[in-house]
């Protein structure tokens, strides 16, 4: 039995009924689970609708114009490449494909699709080949024929493709980078016209003043006011289908950049807010929630930050753990960069509960967590808690091991 089907049947439909939600023919999704050749576009729709790629679903791409003679070597290489890309998958083989050749038509072609699959890579460990795939998609399409500017559908895609850009920027310490491929998503969404795009926009250049983006230099310490600003912008901004997730996402960084400012009521105000807007978001049928970057176990997840900000501590370590019970129900063989983000925050509560061995459990986590990621961003974040934590416990044995182990002075 295929996995689409086994997928239709857990959620008790009909071929009829699962093809409706899809928005395919009962025939498309017929010969879509007897794994037959399907158009790019039908792919997208099917990966979208299940949040998988194509390899995850065992889709096949159709290929199109085939030569009556034997296409040489090189083209039948091409031609392979373009069927993987198209399909969502082989993210890995762009790590060096520099030497294939595309036209900015083929280039957008596979951008609608490979855009899904590039977020959901950004989650995982491999965000070197993310940020080479997202550069590489992006040279290729802002090549406008003379010299046009570009709109519509078109730079909505780079619009994205930038700020994945930017997240992989984080992780890999590249703060100027990251600020940069913010600056063009927002050029770009901007020539777009899309409204729920240049909403999402303000929300992650917030996180950019919120964040130190090079953990234990204080090159890029936090500004909460310039954060707090950009969280206000975008909520401000009118127009367009409403998204709740968006509006949480939003919401969710004024409760951060308040706390930080030592304003716990607003803080506090933005955050429930922010839980009732998420309570009514859906990732079906809102079109800013997979822009607005809020799983389930981010709202609790910002509360700790949140608390641990305003010096409570033991609430800020409760709202963690609900944060990872339900970061490992939803993703339960989970490797992914959000793992770099989650446990260094029990490390840093168990500082403020001045908690060794909590502390110590936290590091093994973090290292494990960073190691699987691949996040630069994560294992400095990791360097800058041991650090304080041998400050804290200069006699732990087990600290030293660590800091020896992940390269770590005191």
């Amino acid at each position: 039995m295929s996995l689409l089907r086994k997928l239709r049947e857990q959620e008790l439909a009909g071929l009829r009924e699962q093809a409706g939600k899809i928005g395919i023919a009962v025939g498309t999704l017929l010969a879509a689970e007897h794994g037959r050749p399907l158009r790019l576009d039908t792919i997208r729709m099917i990966c979208e609708y299940y949040g998988k790629t194509a390899a995850e679903l065992g889709l096949v791409c159709q290929q199109r114009g085939k030569r009556k003679t034997a296409p040489k070597e090189d083209e039948m290489q091409r031609r392979e490449a373009l069927t993987l890309l198209a399909g969502g998958s082989g993210l890995a083989l762009l790590a060096g494909m520099g030497s294939l050749s595309l036209t900015r038509e083929e280039a957008l072609t596979i951008a609608r699709t490979l855009v899904g699959a590039l977020w959901r890579a950004s989650e995982s460990e491999d965000v070197t080949t993310v940020s080479q795939t997202s550069a590489w998609l992006a040279a290729i399409l802002e090549k406008e024929p003379g010299g046009k500017r570009l709109q519509g559908e078109t730079a909505r895609v780079v619009a994205e493709v930038y700020l994945i850009q930017a997240i992989a920027a984080r992780h890999l310490l590249r703060p100027r980078d990251r600020l940069q491929h913010l600056q063009q998503a927002e050029h770009y969404a901007h020539l777009s016209g899309d409204v729920v795009l240049q909403k999402a926009l303000p929300y992650y250049r917030g996180y950019s003043y919120l964040w130190d983006l090079v953990p234990g230099t204080g090159e890029y310490r936090p500004q909460p006011e310039t954060a707090l600003l950009c969280f206000q912008r975008g909520l401000a901004l009118k127009g367009g289908p409403a998204s709740p997730a968006l509006e949480a996402s939003l919401l969710t960084g004024m409760a951060e950049a308040y706390s930080l400012l030592q304003e716990p009521q607003q803080a506090v105000n933005a955050l429930v807010q922010a839980e009732q807007s998420y309570a009514v978001a859906s990732s079906r049928h809102d079109p800013g929630y997979a822009l607005a970057d809020r799983p389930s176990y981010a709202v609790p997840l910002c509360r700790a930050r949140v608390l641990l900000n305003l010096g409570q501590a033991r609430e800020a370590l409760s709202a963690l753990e609900e944060s990872q019970r339900l970061y490992e129900e939803q993703w339960p063989q989970a490797k992914g960069r959000k793992l770099a983000d989650l446990h260094p925050k029990r490390m840093a509560v168990a500082l403020a509960l001045g908690d060794q061995d909590l502390f110590v459990e936290a590091l093994q986590a973090s290292v494990e967590g960073v190691q699987r990621s691949g996040s630069r961003y994560g294992r400095a974040e990791v360097k800058q808690l041991l650090r304080q934590g041998q400050e804290r416990w200069p006699q732990a044995k087990q600290l030293e091991e660590w800091a020896a182990q992940i390269e770590v002075s005191a």
